[in-house]
């Protein structure tokens, strides 16, 4: 759907008025370690450490479990509109959309005027700048003048408060057949990034700007939304149209609900732009019309759809029935509410709809700080990472479970070791050690660095399962190995006979070591991976399992640690075939509570306590 661009006045593919020039609008106490022996490759010691990754900044965007409200204004003069929903709803928005010309300030000031009315909503300014003109012509320079002319309006703005900010969309929907500049692919690029060229080198600082890439959902062929992308290095928001029309629809089911009217569109764009995922994602203009099904119900699980999605951030409400259209978008006009503005009340009561204003972490230098999941650690809580091994014993080793967090990186292990990670001196931070399954040599280093062995020693026999933990609560981490089945546990650092022997499990399961019950002990857990049985004894001692649920896939790789800092360790599978960690936050049957995407070629992942 279009709307036109200083009015509000609508045009569209199904509407009549397509001769407007207007601007687009589609209608688990952290304790135990698990060897992933399978998996290990033969690597050597490596001679030098990589440099530390890259530090995350400290307040990332979150993708799942953040929702950031939006509107779309029906008045020129808004604040006071949203005021009286805020006070109704019980949160302010986030953001305040808008439509833009380059046209619009040559004789009423309008930009800044529009822009103002925003941020006196407490709302940060969404610009959706669209063009009377093709792509070819903006790409080819003829409109540079008046471009810069409403960057010059822009910058005014901007310079008259510190705080001020904005997100600017150029060409909204230039992937449909009804728009001016639509479906010019090539010249869409390169217009887009001559509009960011004009605008950054005109404001005064241009880390108060960020920019959206504003496809409709569904393209007009024989184009895809990936064809019109400008590129990684330019674009830091994904925005998306995406409407329910409802039984005025010709093209779709009478009614899409918001998974079939959102979710194909966010999907196709992390199918054919890669770097997208590592992006958040806006639903830049939705909205549902009442016909044909229940409104309220639709935004209400709009709400819970951005929620749940790894990359979608929040959503601009269309907030606008365009001149000669049957579409009742509204759900606020005059003072008073419309259908659907109770789905909305009951989505801003959602404990993860967020308001925040400025949004001074959008506005800095540098590509935007964003993460798909956020950490499931309390601020404050007491909480086990993760270390991940590569076919090269380098071992990465996570700050917290965010993306991209690692602490740092280092080399240790040599040809058929297998990575382990504990506390072997009781400092409360787990450290690197390996076992050799050929003869039963250990090695542990006291230190997250790369160097040699701080202590040695011999325990079990050629092809045993090393496991690590700390068996008698003294809060030092000792070794254990797993022999078809019996269960050989010693509790100190040294070559002797098993301070604990008993029989669990069946040949062939996968040991691994957690303390399930927060008593201050680790037992013993396998994994079948043929079929993703996790069972579990909360003693050390022969008996059948005191816990027993279905978690994972064939093939996934178990460990378990105390990921939000409750006590108890829980379990979390490493799937090599996607690159996640799926986590669990109790230990029963049920979907992962959270996602950690990791890079890919790992051969191992073990819980660590890294503080």
């Amino acid at each position: 759907m279009i709307i036109n661009a200083v009015g509000l006045g609508g045009i569209g593919r199904d509407n009549p008025l397509q001769q407007l020039s207007a601007l687009p609008m589609s209608a688990l106490m952290r304790r135990i370690f698990v060897p992933l022996i399978a998996l290990v490759v033969v690597a050597t010691v490596a001679s030098a450490v990589r440099p530390a990754a890259a530090v995350v900044p400290p307040t990332p965007i979150v993708g799942s479990g953040t929702v950031y409200s939006g509107l779309y204004p029906n008045s020129y003069y808004f604040s006071g509109d949203f005021d009286a929903i805020a006070a109704l709803s019980g949160t302010h928005t986030t953001f305040a959309g808008n439509f833009h010309s380059i046209y619009e300030s040559d004789h009423w000031g309008d930009t800044a005027l529009k822009l103002e009315e925003a941020w006196k909503a407490g709302a940060t300014p969404f610009a959706n700048l669209g063009f009377e003109e093709s792509a070819a012509t903006i790409a080819s320079g003829a409109l540079d003048t008046q471009i810069a002319s409403w960057a010059t309006a822009v910058k005014g703005w901007l310079d008259a408060d510190v705080d001020h900010s904005l997100i600017i969309g150029p060409m909204p929907e230039m992937n449909g057949d009804w728009i001016p500049y639509g479906m010019e692919p090539a010249d869409s690029k390169i217009a887009y990034a001559k509009i960011r060229t004009i605008v950054e080198s005109t404001v005064t600082d241009p880390t108060k700007v960020r920019w959206a890439f504003v496809p409709n959902g569904w393209s007009t062929p024989p184009y895809g939304i990936a064809d019109y992308y400008p590129g990684d290095d330019i674009v830091d928001v994904i925005g998306l149209s995406t409407y329910n029309f409802g039984v005025h629809d010709p093209y779709h089911s009478p009614w899409l609900e918001p998974a079939d009217a959102i979710m194909p569109y966010v999907d196709e764009v992390r199918a054919t732009i890669p770097g997208s995922v590592n992006k958040p994602f806006l639903l830049a203009q939705t909205a549902s019309v009442s016909a044909g099904g229940d409104k309220d119900k639709w935004i209400s699980d709009m709400f819970a759809l951005v929620d749940e999605d790894p990359n979608l951030v929040g959503f601009i409400y269309f907030n606008i029935n365009p001149l000669g259209t049957p579409h009742d978008w509204v759900i606020w006009q005059g003072g008073a509410s419309s259908p659907g503005f109770q789905g909305y009340v009951d989505g801003m009561a959602r404990a993860t709809t967020k308001y925040q204003f400025p949004l001074d972490n959008w506005f800095q230098p540098g590509p935007l700080p964003f993460v798909q999941y956020g950490s499931p650690c309390p601020d404050g809580a007491d909480c086990d990472s993760i270390a991940l091994t590569d076919p090269g014993f380098q071992t990465t080793l996570y700050d917290e479970l965010l993306q991209n967090s690692a602490l740092n990186e280092f080399y240790y292990g040599a040809p058929g070791d297998v990575p382990l990670m504990g506390d072997w001196d009781g400092d409360g931070v787990d450290t690197p050690g390996i076992y050799r399954p050929s003869d039963g040599f250990v090695r542990l280093r006291n230190s997250n660095t790369t160097g040699v062995a701080d202590l040695t020693f011999w325990y079990g026999i050629p092809g045993d399962i090393p496991i690590a933990g700390d068996w008698n609560s003294d809060g030092i981490d000792t070794l254990g190995v797993y022999r078809g089945g019996q269960v050989f546990l010693r509790d100190t650092l040294d070559t002797g006979p098993a301070d604990h022997d008993f029989w669990f499990g069946d040949p062939g399961d996968r040991p691994f070591t957690g303390d399930f019950d927060g008593d201050g002990i680790d037992t013993l857990g396998l994994y079948r991976e043929t079929s993703g049985l996790v069972y579990f004894r909360n003693t050390l001692d022969t008996g059948v399992a005191d816990f027993e649920f279905f978690y994972g896939n064939p093939s996934d790789r178990i460990l378990a640690g105390d990921w939000n800092g409750d006590g108890d360790d829980t379990v979390a599978v490493y799937r090599p075939a996607d690159n996640k960690v799926y986590f669990r936050m109790t230990n029963t049957l049920g979907f992962a509570d959270f996602t950690l995407p990791v890079e890919p070629g790992f051969i191992a992942a073990m819980a660590a306590r890294v503080h």
